[in-house]
């Protein structure tokens, strides 16, 4: 039994047998490339014979002859008539065996037949075709009416405003790659003896503003924390205590007391008391006064030595906090671009997140009805229906209105900040989604 297997590759394109291809390198593959140089396409569904069947197929030719397609065979089908260069199974061509009939593969409406029936009209209505940033390659269409001041959009996409990359702040070995199992208000939610539950980071966990996702290797930061900490303490011990001024001040007050009762008695009985002697006691009340204000100046250094003590444990604490990465702002995981074991360096990927609570709606606005100057910064009312079809409004503005056009029906690009919000634990809007927009001019 023959099977005749037909597979389109479009990258690599063979000649039939008869235009020289290597038969030997076709049959390497169990699998037959099909030469689109015989692909042969119906061309009667379009509603103009300038449409174009790109997208349809790709490498696809376009100009040739339209055929006719045989009963039960939609317009937009492609004719294959390609035989098998391994009819008989060994690599050779039969001669003997008849040519295999055509084969009709169906297929959809062109898209050239669906643009057709989207083309700008003379009602002030026009049609702008975008293809999102996150959404590369997916197309959509949303006509622009312009009426009472206000523009109306329908189709725009919710786009994410921010996709971040955490990253390594600083080399070392991933340790953990989990985090804190939070509600969606962002509750920790704990185990029954109070211990938070942790859950691994993976694409879809919810994450909020300060949130730990990862942790690396913090053994010698932690070790130098508990330095930094012992020497805190000590100092703080040694500024606390008085004990040396204290006898600094006794020393002083007794040598005061020894010179004036000597004073005294040197002027009652000058000869009881020597000069010399008078002059000893005094150097020595000069002495302890010195002692007393050196004491308090070390217990100042001491009490400056505790400051200097705090900011080396705040510098450890930031040696063991650069080793925790956490997140910037309330965000979903999008991607996890490394593993437990791995060692980063410096600036190496973690994961990558997206904010949720502020979004971004990406519209086309028909040129020849308004201009960039007219929308910018303008307040913008954006209307989503949620999965039980209930119609939710949100309020944003214009925050940037592209100066220059996308395609020769001078469409420009606008992009909407739009504040997401929570209903029955769920965001409203999501990255994707098509939403109607009304610009409000005035």
């Amino acid at each position: 039994m023959i099977i005749q297997t037909l597979v389109l590759v479009t990258a690599i394109q063979f000649g039939g047998p008869q235009s020289g291809a290597n038969i030997d390198d076709l049959t390497l593959s169990p699998w037959r490339d099909v030469p689109t140089a015989n692909l042969v396409k119906y061309t009667a569904a379009y509603a103009n014979p300038s449409d174009t069947a790109q997208g349809d197929l790709p490498n696809a030719p376009i100009n040739l002859a339209p055929m006719t397609p045989p009963p039960n065979v939609g317009a937009g089908s492609f004719a294959l008539d390609v035989p098998d260069p391994d009819l008989n199974g060994n690599g050779n061509i039969s001669p003997a065996l008849p040519a295999p009939s055509p084969v009709y593969i169906q297929q959809a409406t062109p898209i050239a037949a669906q643009q057709a029936t989207t083309r700008p009209t003379t009602g002030g209505t026009s049609t702008g075709r975008y293809t999102g940033g996150a959404n590369v390659g997916v197309e959509y269409s949303g006509p622009t009416r312009v009426e009472n001041n206000k523009i109306y959009i329908s189709r725009a996409i919710v786009q994410f405003d921010k996709i971040s990359k955490l990253s390594a702040p600083v080399g070392g070995i991933v340790m953990k790659l989990e985090t804190n199992k939070c509600d969606v208000q962002g509750n920790v939610q704990k185990r029954s003896d109070g211990e938070p539950i942790m859950t691994d980071l993976e694409r879809g966990v919810l994450l909020f503003t300060g949130q730990q996702v990862a942790q690396l290797d913090d053994r010698y930061p932690d070790a130098q924390h508990a330095v930094a900490e012992t020497k805190l303490a000590v100092a703080r011990k040694e500024a606390a205590q008085t004990i040396t001024i204290d006898y600094a001040k006794a020393q002083w007050r007794t040598a005061q007391s020894d010179f004036n009762r000597s004073l005294d008695v040197a002027q009652r009985t000058p000869a009881a008391v020597t000069a010399s002697e008078l002059e000893l006691k005094e150097l020595k009340v000069i002495e302890t006064r010195l002692q007393l204000e050196k004491a308090t100046i070390d217990r100042e250094n001491q009490q400056e030595s505790v400051k200097i003590q705090e900011q080396e444990v705040k510098v450890a604490e930031a040696q063991l906090d650069l080793r925790k990465v956490k997140t910037p702002f309330n965000a979903i995981v999008v991607n996890v671009l490394t593993q437990v074991g791995n060692y980063l360096k410096e600036g190496d990927p973690i994961a990558e997140v997206a904010k949720l609570d502020k979004l971004i709606v990406q519209a086309n606005i028909d040129g020849n009805q308004v201009t960039q100057q007219q929308v910018d910064g303008k307040r913008v009312t954006v209307k989503a229906t949620n999965p039980g079809g209930r119609i939710e409004e949100f309020e944003g503005f214009v925050r940037y209105a592209a100066p220059m056009f996308i395609d020769n029906q001078r469409n420009f690009q606008v992009d909407i900040e739009v504040d997401n919000r929570m209903l029955d634990n769920t965001w409203q809007l999501r990255q994707g989604d098509y939403v109607d927009v009304v610009i409000h001019l005035n």
